[in-house]
């Protein structure tokens, strides 16, 4: 679909250039600025604020002047007080343009849409007078285009149009600066009437980064706040249908938290939000066709919340983690003072999943690197090590197959993402996460690393025990552990890792339960869990201690109704809780009772 820039199509078909002489002209701007308005009209001073014009009014009146004594602009026969309390006149596009220089649409102008689209698409040819009929229509959209541009600065929200030059008579909108590919606006003309809709594309193209960009971007849209998402739950509730395609067919919802919830579960959909004015409202409406292209705008809203979320790290960490923002503001800050974090408390709270919202808020996707350790991870795993190969190698030890063994130094995980780190443009941040860290033999993993993370930049080097090559770890390499405090079977960080690591402690969080089924399942439910949840941590905690208290990702589950607290107590809670134990299962009715019972 060709586009073709509205002034340009607005002034080749329906200004006359006799009395305007350009899309760029002085003339133009102000002629179209009172368009724009509208039977509400403009002041010569709006016109100033619309046009953001030097020297005020001294310098639109001229012009304005020019399109009075042309008939393209009237005296609408009212005043309205300015700023200074006088009294301004207002101006409108004069009686015998108006017509074309308004976007407002009868019955006709939709069957002559479905014979423009169907000509275009092999049907039978428009005669001449229905082909310029056409392109007036076309332009007349472009005239909605303009008045939509206008509607999105009123609500704060820039944004682009294009009208399609050729085929269907079609507008498309999105946000300036906005992915248009992920999420577009758009109207349509055609036999039906006037079709309305927002689209989300699939985030399953086959192109990793820009699915892996929209994935996020979806998930920061489930997890928007019901305030945010409200514009679109306001035109589920006017009728409006949101809906998702896929392979599968059609899949219609009943509120907007349900749809964004689909998004998220299948990248394969695509997303709509859609609704259809039959031709005599089209008509009946005449300019508030405007007004209804604006209800839709107000969705570009959520749009944009959602892309300033993938920008900010606050937002991201508040809205994957369901914090408040002062604790993820204050983790943020710690992460820009420390490049080394540790972070630390029972299983279940989220330690890991914050490790990667963080590094994923401060980096991008592929500099990011995901590492688990255990007790047999070792030096040559991490840094560098030497491996055996077989190689092609004929003339000099080979075999009767022509294959020789080799043993090369080859990079390890932190080695390979140290050198990205040291070459990338700009200093870009890397992230390493380490899971599960206290399972390995740190001294042995690290080795003199425990140096060169403490001291870092090339004046601090260290000699590297395989390949003699010197080494350091740049300032934007950070390294984010995680660490179990219930797993008493391997030995916690001693002293000297500690003081090279920042620990920031993870507890249970019964509000992030609450507003996780909140937005996902229902409130009830929420309350109950987190009740739950926090009655049986009072039993472990004084049997054991607060390291063995069950994590709240344990009943932050979207089944959750449906399983029942039960089977979340047989085939999660009580596995974990035989081992904190260690077997002194006379303790485990209690706990039951303490969880299940009634509350």
């Amino acid at each position: 679909m060709h586009s073709v820039n509205l002034d340009e199509l607005i002034f080749d078909v329906l200004v006359d250039k006799a009395r305007v002489t350009g899309p760029n002209t002085w003339r133009y701007k102000v002629l179209m600025a009172i368009a724009d308005a509208g039977d509400y009209g403009a002041t010569d001073h709006e016109l100033v604020d619309l046009l953001q014009a030097p020297g005020g009014p001294s310098n639109i009146r001229p012009r304005r002047n020019e399109l009075v004594e042309s008939a393209y602009v009237e005296d609408a026969g009212v005043k309205r007080p300015t700023s200074s309390g006088s009294q301004a006149t207002v101006w409108r596009i004069g009686s015998g343009d108006r017509p074309i220089l308004t976007p407002a649409f009868v019955e006709d102008d939709c069957l002559l849409a479905a014979d423009v689209s169907a000509a275009a698409t092999g049907g039978p040819q428009l005669t001449q007078a229905d082909r310029l009929a056409g392109e007036m229509l076309r332009a007349r959209f472009a005239l909605l285009g303009r008045r939509a541009r206008k509607a999105g600065a009123e609500i704060g929200v820039a944004v682009d149009a294009s009208v399609a030059r050729s085929g269907p008579i079609q507008l498309g909108l999105w946000r300036s600066g906005g992915d248009r590919a992920r999420f577009t606006l758009g109207a349509e003309l055609d036999g039906s009437g006037l079709r309305l809709s927002a689209t989300l594309g699939p985030g399953d193209t086959g192109a990793s980064e820009a699915d892996a960009r929209t994935q996020r971007f979806r998930a920061e849209l489930a997890s928007l706040t019901d305030e945010a998402i409200a514009p679109i739950e306001r035109l589920v509730q006017a009728g409006w249908e949101v809906s998702t395609t896929s392979a599968l067919g059609l899949a219609t919802f009943s509120s907007a938290r349900d749809w964004l919830r689909a998004l998220v579960d299948d990248p394969t959909v695509a997303g709509h939000i859609s609704a259809t004015l039959a031709p005599p409202e089209v008509a009946k409406l005449g300019e508030g066709v405007a007004a209804r292209i604006g209800d839709l705008l107000q969705i570009l809203s959520v749009d944009a919340a959602a892309e300033t979320a993938m920008r900010d790290p606050v937002q991201a960490l508040v809205n994957g983690l369901l914090w408040d923002e002062d604790r993820a503001r204050n983790l943020i800050a710690l992460a820009r003072r420390s490049k080394q974090l540790l972070f630390a408390g029972p299983p279940g709270t989220g330690k890991t999943l914050a490790a990667r919202i963080l590094a994923g808020a401060l980096a991008d996707k592929s500099r990011i690197k995901l590492v688990q350790f255990h007790p047999t991870y070792a030096y040559e795993d991490f840094v560098e090590g030497i491996r055996p190969a077989m190689t092609d190698d004929r003339e000099e030890g080979s075999t009767e197959e022509g294959m020789a063994l080799r043993y090369n130094i080859r990079p390890g995980v932190f080695k390979t993402l140290v050198t990205s780190a040291q070459s990338a443009p700009g200093n870009a941040p890397h992230f390493l996460v380490i899971d599960e860290m206290n399972r390995a033999n740190l001294a042995r993993v690290l080795g003199e690393l425990l140096f060169a993370l403490e001291y870092r930049g090339p004046e601090n080097e260290v000699e590297l025990a395989y390949s003699g090559k010197p080494f350091h770890v740049p300032d934007n390499l950070w390294v984010i552990g995680t660490m179990n405090t219930a797993d008493r079977s391997v030995a916690l960080l001693d002293a000297a890792m500690r003081r090279r690591f920042k620990e920031v402690r993870f507890d249970v969080d019964y509000a992030v339960i609450r507003r996780w089924h909140q937005r996902h399942t229902s409130a009830e439910l929420g309350e109950e869990a987190a009740a739950r949840l926090q009655r049986l941590n009072d039993e472990v905690i004084e049997l054991l201690d607060d390291d063995r208290a069950i994590g709240h990702s344990f009943l932050v589950r979207s089944d959750l109704a449906e399983v029942g607290f039960e089977t979340v107590w047989h085939e999660d809670l009580e596995p974990v809780l035989r081992d904190h134990l260690l077997g002194r299962t006379d303790d485990l009715p209690s706990l039951r009772e303490a969880f299940l019972g009634s509350l």
